[in-house]
């Protein structure tokens, strides 16, 4: 049996009123003991408890002369407290302004984390859910995919016993819904009635077995009231759009809104019979168009179930090439990453560097706390002498330090929840999230932790060292700032805080570097002024009229119809290819992108060898152009005029077009191919005259509206996607770019009271050096030697830990920028001259006083 943890079980005991000990202690045990069963997080659980405990009817009576006693003291010391703020108001400001910033940005920081941490996690028992992924061995490598085929997952619920449940979906994708000929463009998917049994998407309204019916649907409250303005629809119907269908469905149920604790939010629900039944035209074991759940209640039977899996689809498939595992459901935000087959991580980079800057932030702060306390404290040292004569203790004396630790702990801490909640909106702006503070009291809870923590640390040297100074030395008033080992503590001190700061600082020019790489880089293709849209409704049917028109319109310069898209999600892959001379182990999974004859011309694709598609010609439905990476793969010599063999028939090669990158450059060059099948685009394709943007959009937004009037015209842009595969890399170098300031900035205000105290010190010694006739410069120069020689030292020694840091990340792109001498240089630079101005405004203010007030007696 587990222990609990003994230092909150010895805090219970301490303040529990001893009638209560025993039967509360006995439930505490109990609870412990049951949540250590269901291998949750106990231990802290069990402290959690212990402090909801600590509240007036439990605590023991402290009966005596020590209650009045504490309360008085108590009350001196906040007194002396709220005295010493005044009188050194400079080290009190400084310190609250450090550690209000730090905090604000560390709860930012846990909430944002704590999201990312429970993605997908409030399905009851998500981890014994498993979703279903594909291993795909080409010659490039292995891939990994969530798609399988849907036919596996029947062949699940009555082969493999140890799979208690299995449910089969799609993807989450945009579709169109209309009532009364308006339409809206919605987020949704298809799925089984068990899908809603294994994931906790609650129903307000009907049942989940509705999805069994194929001309049901089921919907969110929001759409509901988005499309009806009223919540009771169940019974009506709606119109579902999809390029030249329209189907009518009967909504069936209404659904709890789906929250952002999940990663793949939806707002509708189509049967899967309808998508299986209907749109799937190959409905082969080679065609992974399902995604499946399955859950297991032994969690030792998953290699056994994986094993089973690969047994089934190989008697179907016979496809060495292809090998089925688990993942959990759960894992698959955080760790969606893979190289070579094996998961290799994903957004929990994001969470741990996240981690780890605001570590870094918070332990900048209290090195500032530090710092700036043992400084000013020992400036105290005459009333430390004083209080001793008259019998203070050291006991006495150490509580009025952690009190005044404590005390402006308890300030910053309050005032940086009010920054967060005041800054909540900006904040979930810039990361594109939903987070709010107030709906989680808990998280305040854990928060305030965070005083007696750095009330601690802070007031850890002054309360133990300066109360132990014998009476004779401190009224004698030796100031033990002055002393070599102190001054050499601070310097060390100084030291991390700048170490911590260049990193930062090169951490952020390193990100930015690399996203406008990424952004700015020769894609192969001119992805500017190029928008499109999808097909759908009326664009089908009197299609190339709506073409016709479109190309009249001024500042249309090209229009395409074509499957054409950067979103990894849209792409549609296929390892079904075979050619003269290919090995029995050249898998070549490939891009497959369908369009008419302008669909490569219209991307500004550089043709390498042979031509591009014709629509004069009858036969170029037989034609195919692959990209380069696909030929190299292949093996193909003089490819032009030779034919590969396509699932759909055999391809003539008419054309090679250069690399081009249609997703991130954390993926390396993939293999790609175009045909000429406009039936099958995706898409309608716009070239737009540079300049001319806004009118064409406007005149374009017209010309639908007459072709389509029961449709939402949504169109997109080719670079506006691509920026947006770095999404989440941009949000964090912003995130980054905040952070490095305010670190950079709370570093300054502690070299600043440094400063102060430094003055402060040797104003007797500066104002005799002037009148001996010292020039003022080599006097300010003096004073900035230690505090230039720290940074300096920190320079050196972050540089190379930076610089591998900097690789490794660099290491996630295919693509990347080369690391220079610059970047470093820059960091070092800045961080040396913000040094020298913080330091040096004080010291030249100082240098420059009349040395007559310097040597007035105190």
């Amino acid at each position: 049996m587990k222990q609990p943890p003994k230092y909150p079980l010895h805090f219970f005991r301490w303040f529990c009123h001893p009638d209560y000990v025993e039967d509360i202690e006995g439930d505490l045990l109990e609870r412990f003991e049951k949540r250590t069963n269901e291998n949750r997080s106990a231990r802290w659980l069990f402290a959690l408890d212990v402090l909801r405990l600590f509240r007036p009817g439990i605590i023991q009576n402290f009966e005596g002369t020590k209650k009045l006693n504490y309360y008085g003291m108590f009350k001196h010391n906040l007194l002396i407290s709220l005295r010493g703020f005044k009188r050194h108001k400079a080290v009190f400001g400084i310190n609250l302004i450090g550690l209000i910033t730090s905090l604000t940005c560390v709860l930012f920081s846990v909430l944002w984390i704590n999201d990312e941490l429970q993605k997908d996690r409030f399905h009851a028992e998500s981890d014994k859910l498993f979703q279903v992924h594909s291993k795909f061995t080409n010659v490039s490598g292995i891939t990994v995919s969530r798609g399988v085929t849907g036919l596996i997952e029947p062949e699940i619920e009555t082969q493999i016993p140890q799979a208690v449940a299995s449910a089969v979906s799609t993807d989450v994708h945009e579709y169109t819904l209309s009532i009364n000929k308006k339409g809206f463009r919605v987020k949704g998917r298809f799925a089984d009635f068990d899908y809603l049994k294994l994931l906790d998407y609650p129903l307000l309204s009907g049942d989940a077995t509705a999805l069994n019916e194929p001309t049901n649907i089921l919907i969110t409250k929001s759409l509901a009231m988005k499309m009806f303005g009223k919540e009771d629809v169940v019974g009506e119907t709606l119109d579902w759009h999809f390029w030249s269908r329209e189907n009518t469905f009967q909504i069936a149920g209404i659904l709890e809104d789906v929250t952002s604790a999940t990663s793949e939010p939806f707002e509708f629900i189509l049967p899967w019979t309808f998508y299986h039944d209907e749109l799937i035209n190959y409905k082969g074991w080679g065609n992974f168009y399902g995604r499946v759940l399955v859950k297991l209640d032994d969690l030792s039977q998953k290699s056994l179930v994986e094993e089973k899996l690969n047994e089934i689809f190989q008697a179907n498939q016979s496809n060495e090439n292809v090998e089925l595992f688990l993942t959990g459901y759960s894992d698959r935000y955080l760790y969606g990453k893979y190289e070579n087959g094996e998961q290799v991580g994903g957004r929990i980079e994001y969470v741990k560097l996240t981690s780890i800057v605001a570590a870094f932030i918070l332990l900048i702060a209290c090195i500032n706390f530090v710092n700036l306390s043992t400084a000013f404290a020992s400036l105290k040292a005459k009333e430390i002498g004083v209080k001793k004569s008259f019998g203070a203790s050291k006991r006495n004396l150490a509580f009025q330090f952690f009190f005044e630790s404590l005390l402006l702990s308890f300030l910053a801490t309050l005032a940086a929840i009010l920054f967060v909640v005041a800054l909540m909106e900006p904040f979930n702006q810039l990361t594109g999230k939903q987070l709010s503070l107030l709906p989680q009291p808990m998280m305040i809870v854990y928060f305030l932790l965070f005083i007696p923590i750095i009330g601690i640390i802070a007031g850890l040297y002054p309360a133990i060292h300066l109360s132990r100074l014998k009476v004779i030395t401190a009224l004698k008033s030796k100031v033990l700032g002055s002393q070599n080992h102190k001054a050499w503590g601070r310097q060390t001190l100084v030291l991390i805080q700048f170490s911590l700061s260049i990193l930062l600082i090169v951490g952020t020019l390193i990100v930015s570097k690399q996203m406008d790489y990424a952004l700015n880089k020769n894609l192969g293709y001119d992805r500017d002024n190029l928008l499109y849209f999808l097909r759908e409704g009326q664009l089908f049917e009197n299609g190339q009229a709506f073409i016709s028109e479109l190309e009249s319109i001024p500042g249309v310069q090209q229009v395409s119809e074509t499957g054409f898209s950067v979103s990894p999600n849209m792409q549609n892959r296929t390892g079904g290819l075979d050619w003269v001379g290919k090995g029995e182990d050249q898998q070549v999974n490939v891009w497959e992108n369908n369009g008419d004859a302008h669909s490569v011309d219209i991307l500004g694709l550089e043709l390498v060898a042979g031509r591009t598609f014709q629509e004069v010609l009858n036969n170029e439905k037989e034609s195919v152009i692959f990209n380069e990476t696909a030929i190299r793969m292949m093996g193909i010599e003089n490819p032009i005029g030779k034919t590969v063999e396509h699932y759909t028939g055999k391809k003539e090669i008419i054309g090679i077009v250069k690399d081009f990158t249609t997703e991130s450059l954390h993926n390396p060059m993939e293999p790609a191919m175009f045909f000429y099948r406009p039936e099958r685009a995706h898409y309608i394709m716009v070239k737009m005259e540079n300049g001319k943007e806004f009118e064409t959009i406007e005149k374009l937004e017209t010309l639908y509206k007459e072709f389509n009037p029961s449709y939402p015209f949504e169109p997109k842009f080719v670079d506006q996607d691509y920026q947006a595969m770095y999404d989440s890399e941009m949000r964090m170098a912003n995130l980054s770019h905040i952070f490095s300031g305010l670190a950079i900035l709370i570093s300054c205000l502690g070299l600043f009271g440094l400063t102060i105290f430094q003055v402060q010190r040797k104003v007797k010694e500066i104002g005799i050096k002037k009148v001996l006739g010292c020039d003022r410069w080599k006097l300010a120069l003096s004073m900035t030697y230690n505090f230039t020689k720290a940074v300096f030292l920190a320079i050196i020694i972050t540089i190379p830990i930076s610089y591998l840091f900097g690789l490794r990340w660099l290491e996630n792109y295919a693509e990347s920028v080369q690391l220079s001498m610059s970047t470093f240089a820059i960091a070092a630079g800045v961080a040396l001259l913000i040094a020298w101005i913080t330091v040096g405004s004080q010291t030249i203010k100082a240098a420059n006083a009349n040395p007559v007030d310097s040597l007035k007696d105190e």
